[in-house]
């Protein structure tokens, strides 16, 4: 047995442990019913109803108490089953609603199990630990609500959720980088750095960027396009709204119950906002005859979608409602998708490269369910083309069935970020559906007319999901390159006030080399009458990359004091402009 098996029956074994502990606990005053308790990513949870009686955290630790009495006890878990109509009277038996719909939504020929430690008897498919002594170490993190099947209209359940490790240093390990990861909640560092906010009046999942978080998000939007431009890729541009017909053709009508319709009063045409830009980009490629010498065709364009997403499963920049793409679309030969894979692998490897994230690489394939679009063949040469390139560029890489995209698999880069944890951004994505579902063609060389191959591509993805991994990524400590504000420039008094104004025509001038192009130095000046010890505060709390200090004596020595993240030196005036440049 690997090892991701032994750990996840630990956890699952720990989620029915828990089950059992609260059951002891609170079965006596109430009914309560149990909904499901996976395993998951570093532990497990459990979904409870608990008959109207609250509990939070605060009761976290007779729960952990009780579990470890089951623990101490090393209670065989053991396997047994029961008939349908069995199954459905233990469920009526004990109250339990929830399992009992679970019980008549299984297929009628599916092996029916449960799993019993001590008197504790419990629906479900295993497997779990030999006995109740094998689960390593475990602690309770935090409760949270959860409608019954993920259905707003149903019950809304608690759920508690537990960490669990096979050894007390996983564990001390992972809550010590949660408490980091607290700290750099990109919400709470958004905030402080005035990056951008939400209103209730606007909605959620609608974010609204200041002037500070701009700067941010535009330097790293064009940071991203700079690639593909450098690779021969034209900007087009497109409406917010479409027919819901292209949605129809392309299938994405479908695929998308969320997305957001409205009836046009005037036309009664039905329209939609789009949740996607490539069919709008292929009916630029339709729109004119194409020849085999203008492929590859490659169209760029950063630009929002819109997704009706749920609520609760809105966060901070994470998940949003509003989502801009730095989208782009080619159109070529078969024999043309190996260079544009290259083109765009190597892209991708060199941007994260440069913002200091690793990369891992999974293959996106299809599973066995519907949803998909385009024929089985297609699929299968789809999957088998997207496999030999990762091959061909040495890229290590594994696969993730049931993540590829409705039209075609996808190459999905895992950016790690400085905590170790893994994001999937940038994307790559090879289509031989779409093209064929809108009859897009082109006049081969020998005069024919034949179907290009679609690839869809983002380098960063989501820019506001970008954002959120950056953010907390750097601590808001960003590359001196896109710092919304770079240098501040602060004064002891009001004597400096011309050698300030010195400074700042010379730093004005300046014109950085940074990854995306030539621009002039983003400054302000604090001449604020307060304290230097308050203004120097102020500028770290801000996180600004580079503080200047000025004072009389810097003025008489013709120098200035300069403040960076991890140091301080003083730098001659005449040598501060390629100090500036240097700056990383």
């Amino acid at each position: 047995m690997s090892d991701i098996q032994s750990i996840e029956k630990m956890r699952h074994s720990l989620s029915h442990i828990m089950a059992a502990a609260v059951k002891n606990l609170y079965a006596g005053t109430t009914t309560i019913q149990f909904g499901i308790g996976p395993a998951i990513d570093n532990g497990f949870y459990y979904d409870i109803d608990f008959g109207g009686q609250k509990v939070s955290e605060e009761d976290f630790k007779k729960i952990e108490k009780e579990m470890r009495k089951i623990i101490a006890q090393k209670l065989p878990i053991v396997r047994s089953e029961k008939s349908r109509a069995e199954a459905l009277k233990w469920a009526k038996d004990n109250g339990q609603k929830f399992k009992e719909e679970l019980i008549n939504d299984l297929p009628e020929d599916e092996t029916i199990s449960f799993y019993t430690l001590g008197d504790f008897e419990d629906l479900c498919r295993g497997p779990h630990v030999e006995n109740t002594g094998e689960v390593g170490v475990f602690k309770l993190d935090k409760v949270a609500g959860a409608y019954w099947r993920g259905d707003e209209k149903r019950e809304m359940l608690t759920r508690i959720y537990g960490l669990a490790f096979e050894t007390q240093e996983e564990l001390d390990a992972y809550i010590a980088q949660q408490e980091e990861a607290k700290k750099r909640d990109h919400r709470k560092i958004g905030k402080e750095l005035g990056l951008f906010c939400f209103s209730d009046l606007v909605g959620a999942g609608l974010p609204l960027f200041t002037p500070r978080g701009t700067i941010l998000r535009d330097k790293l939007a064009a940071f991203a396009n700079g690639y593909r431009e450098r690779c021969g890729y034209q900007k087009v541009c497109i409406p917010h709204i479409a027919s819901i017909d292209l949605y129809k053709t392309s299938g994405h009508f479908e695929k998308f119950p969320e997305m957001l319709r409205f009836t046009s009063s005037e036309s009664g045409d039905e329209l939609a906002l789009k949740p996607v830009n490539c069919p709008h980009h292929s009916q630029i490629f339709a729109s004119v005859p194409r020849s085999y010498k203008e492929l590859p065709v490659k169209f760029l364009e950063t630009t929002m979608v819109y997704r009706d997403e749920r609520k609760g499963e809105l966060g901070g920049l994470s998940r949003v409602r509003a989502i801009t793409q730095d989208d782009s679309h080619v159109f070529c030969t078969e024999d043309q998708v190996g260079m544009v894979f290259g083109e765009l692998i190597e892209s991708a490897k060199d941007l994260y490269r440069r913002v200091d994230m690793k990369l891992k690489l999974r293959l996106s394939f299809k599973d066995d369910s519907d949803g998909y679009i385009g024929t089985p063949e297609m699929w299968e040469k789809a999957q088998n083309s997207i496999k030999e390139m990762a091959e061909k560029f040495q890229m290590d890489y594994f696969i993730g069935i049931g993540e590829a995209a409705m039209y075609g698999p996808k190459m999905d880069f895992m950016a790690v970020d400085a905590l170790g944890r893994e994001w999937q951004l940038a994307t790559v994505q090879l289509d031989y559906a779409m093209p064929t579902r809108f009859g897009l063609e082109y006049t081969a060389e020998d005069g024919s007319k034949k179907t290009p191959i679609m690839i869809h591509c983002a380098l960063i993805g989501s820019i506001e999901r970008f954002m959120s991994v950056f953010i907390e990524h750097t601590a808001g400590w960003f590359p001196f390159w896109c710092a919304p504000e770079q240098i501040r420039i602060l004064t002891i008094n009001d004597s400096v006030k011309d050698y300030v104004l010195k400074i700042r025509q010379m730093l004005e001038g300046v014109e950085l080399d940074d990854p995306i192009e030539h621009n002039a130095v983003r400054l302000s000046v604090d001449d604020r009458n307060e304290s230097l010890g308050k203004k120097i505060r102020e500028a770290t709390k801000m996180k600004i990359p580079c503080v200047i200090i000025v004072g009389p004596k810097d003025v008489e020595a013709g120098e200035v004091s300069v403040r960076l993240r991890d140091s301080e030196e003083k730098v001659k005036l005449d040598n501060l402009v390629e100090f500036v440049k240097n700056i990383k």
